[in-house]
């Protein structure tokens, strides 16, 4: 008995594995990750945002024009203005908003044209327009948001696949981008500000594929464009193109005795250029044709800036380095908000440290420091014990134990792990000329600094939301760290387990559990 089967298993010939057959998994695989993350970014979001000024935006567009009229547009009491009539800022007559809003803004020019126009870029909108030209309004702008942040995963995924040919890693590494961050939130809420960030994040990703894998300068640079259409910080993320694709443009850098010019080759750089123009031009046409300047994006006249009650935010105007200080405390220092009572623990509108929102996250930082052992436990011990110091601090104070705040620690020397773990990361990269690493710290140090040098923090927030310009290179520092080795370690495997239970903490206490009314127990599930 046992010969016959042994027999027959011999004459049953193996398929062998085909180019085609290797296809079809990848795509099915691929098909997997999108509608998995479909399904959890949709079911446990809100489904739903007031705030979906994308979409009207799209329909005043499809009416003819680029302002944003009661007619065409849903929730207009809602809208973070930009207020102007073609002389500067204004108030219009009779407006909607009523006196106790006008009285914000101490000697107000009121005009009979003063128009009301979105404060954010239109590249969002943009891309719903044939959605509401076949569907109207009825289009969910917060299920959209879903499909572009699954999308984003199936990118992800494509990245994680030129780095490691093992299923788990590339598996783990995609939640982590996708579960593990605070994309995660954004993508589900798909309100005015989350949306351009989701869509922003998309392209970048997309921008990160066309760069690394499939290495084409032309779709690349469209791909920085059209993020630069969605946040104007992401442009930025082009520096991250530029020196990726350096050996493409200098591929005789080696050689000796020839000049600089004669080894470059303009053609990579030059179909770069050409990928980011067509969007560069449209956003400054966009902006000649609503605010007369290629150069004004509509945050000059945005109603917030000029409200008596919020002097304090714009005390130094937009743009100033003073402002830097405030968002460093933001990535850095902020915590969740700790109670005696309640939920005990729940997430706080003022935003999150991305350390204590995506811990694996830090994993990008040890890209080249995981070779000295010791050196690399104590770096990891250092940051540990300086996220503990926050971590327990931010409780002991809130919960009255003791008066204490990071400003209370002299020099910010609690603080210092994470500036040298960092300084560290970029200066080995250049160290051992890793093109790679050093593009992607070419990206994420301007954008942050551009970020970090705006008025405001991004106001009501999971984790901190303007880190989501540079999260993309953020992720593909931990990719590339995590790749290198053989296998997934177990603390590997534990931190991005980690970052997935904080994001997860976070969208169902915000999404789900604080929308409950009234409250659930009775508990308060986010505050400031």
């Amino acid at each position: 008995m046992s010969t016959t089967s042994a027999t027959l298993t011999a004459d049953v010939p193996t398929k062998p594995v085909t180019a085609s057959s290797t296809r079809s998994r990848i795509a099915a695989l691929s098909l997997g990750v999108f509608v998995f993350t479909f399904l959890v970014y949709w079911l446990l979001g809100p489904m739903n945002t007031p705030y979906d000024f994308q979409l009207s935006q799209a329909n005043n567009i499809i009416h003819g024009h680029l302002d944003m009229t009661e007619q065409y547009t849903r929730n207009l009491n809602l809208l973070e203005r930009v207020l102007y009539d073609g002389k500067g800022f204004c108030l219009p007559t009779n407006d909607p908003r009523g006196p106790e809003i006008d009285a914000l803004i101490p000697n107000a020019r009121y005009s009979d044209t003063c128009l009301h126009y979105m404060q954010h870029s239109l590249g969002p909108a943009l891309l719903l327009i044939p959605l509401v030209l076949v569907f109207g309004m009825t289009v969910s702008q917060t299920l959209i948001s879903c499909l572009v942040g699954a999308a984003a995963a199936a990118v992800v995924f494509a990245i994680t696949r030129h780095f490691t040919s093992q299923l788990r890693m590339q598996l783990a590494l995609t939640v982590l981008a996708m579960f593990g961050t605070q994309i995660w939130y954004s993508a589900t809420e798909g309100s005015v500000w989350h949306f351009a960030h989701a869509t922003a994040f998309f392209f970048m990703v997309s921008g990160i594929y066309f760069t690394v894998v499939r290495r084409n300068p032309l779709l690349a640079g469209a791909m920085f464009g059209a993020a630069f259409m969605c946040r104007p910080s992401t442009i930025l993320g082009g520096l991250f193109a530029i020196i990726a694709f350096s050996d493409m443009w200098l591929p005789a850098a080696t050689e000796t005795g020839r000049s600089i010019l004669r080894r470059v080759n303009l053609r990579p750089l030059i179909a770069l250029a050409l990928g980011v123009a067509p969007f560069i031009i449209l956003n400054s046409l966009i902006n000649y044709m609503r605010f007369g300047s290629p150069f004004e994006s509509g945050y000059s006249y945005g109603e917030q800036v000029y409200q008596d009650n919020l002097t304090w935010v714009y005390k130094y105007g937009l743009f100033n380095p003073l402002y830097i200080a405030r968002h460093v405390a933001i990535v850095f220092e902020q915590m969740p908000v700790f109670s005696s009572q309640g939920s005990y623990i729940y997430p706080s509108w003022a935003g999150q440290a991305i350390w204590a929102t995506s811990p694996a996250i830090l994993l990008g930082l040890f890209a080249h420091l995981r070779k000295w052992v010791w050196p690399a436990r104590l770096a990891a011990l250092a940051v540990a014990l300086s996220g503990a110091l926050l971590i327990i601090g931010a409780a002991a104070d809130r919960l009255g134990i003791i008066a204490w705040t990071p400003a209370d620690v002299p020099f910010g020397l609690h603080l210092l792990p994470f500036w040298v773990l960092i300084a560290l990361a970029i200066g080995l990269s250049l160290a051992y000329r890793d093109r790679l690493v050093v593009a992607c710290w070419a990206a994420i140090v301007p954008i942050a600094l551009f970020n970090w040098m705006f008025a405001a923090t991004g106001w009501a927030q999971f984790g901190y939301r303007y880190g989501l310009d540079f999260m993309p290179f953020l992720i593909l520092l931990a990719v590339i760290m995590v790749s290198r080795g053989t296998r997934l370690t177990r603390y590997q495997v534990v931190l991005i387990g980690v970052s997935v239970l904080i994001n997860l903490w976070g969208v169902l206490w915000i999404d789900k559990l604080a929308q409950i009314h009234p409250p659930l127990f009775g508990w308060t599930f986010v505050g400031w």
